[in-house]
């Protein structure tokens, strides 16, 4: 997965895969374990969903006592997850869409289940809010853009505004006042 998400799924060859895993190289003994390239990209899509932790577990300890300061650790865990996730982030920003049944995979094992983690979350925490669902998904998108353009800048947001202001101006979005 680290190859894929680094050179893209097109681009590594089953010779660099057996390289990378103390295989010969270029003999074929990757099909001895996986039947294609393909089914190498399902296991490993499925073995890091399986893995992966649900969002809200990443938050150790005691929350801070104030809303927006709640709301900034749910950011952080988010961001830093998203960075866990990198190779499988990479791949679904730049190789997935050649593979619609992953692709929806993907959605449906790991985007909805954060995405009803951190609906509920809002709507404990803001019972107020009309429609946690697009509120979260706005969040999401955010932080999530954040990350995919800092990674293609090379771990530098292109704007040069750092994690902490970034995640804190969407905290106040969120929770104003």
């Amino acid at each position: 997965m680290e190859m894929f998400g680094r050179q893209g799924y097109h681009a590594t060859t089953i010779a660099q895969i057996e390289a990378a895993a103390g295989l010969s190289a270029g003999a074929g003994g990757l099909y001895r374990h996986f039947k294609s390239k393909r089914a190498l990209l399902e296991e490993g899509l499925d073995r890091q969903a399986d893995a992966g932790e649900p969002l809200l577990s990443y938050l150790a300890g005691p929350l801070p006592a104030e809303p927006r300061e709640r709301l900034l650790a749910v950011l952080r865990a988010g961001l830093a997850r998203l960075a866990e996730e990198r190779d499988v982030n990479r791949l679904l920003v730049r190789d997935l869409a050649s593979f619609p049944d992953l692709l929806d995979r993907v959605r449906v094992r790991e985007l909805r289940r954060v995405h009803l983690a951190v609906s509920d979350y809002l709507r404990s925490e803001l019972p107020a809010d009309p429609d946690p669902e697009a509120l979260a998904a706005v969040v999401m998108a955010a932080v999530s853009h954040y990350w995919i353009m800092s990674d293609v800048f090379g771990g530098r947001h292109p704007h040069e505004i750092d994690a902490e202001r970034f995640l804190g101006a969407v905290a106040r979005l969120v929770v104003p006042g």
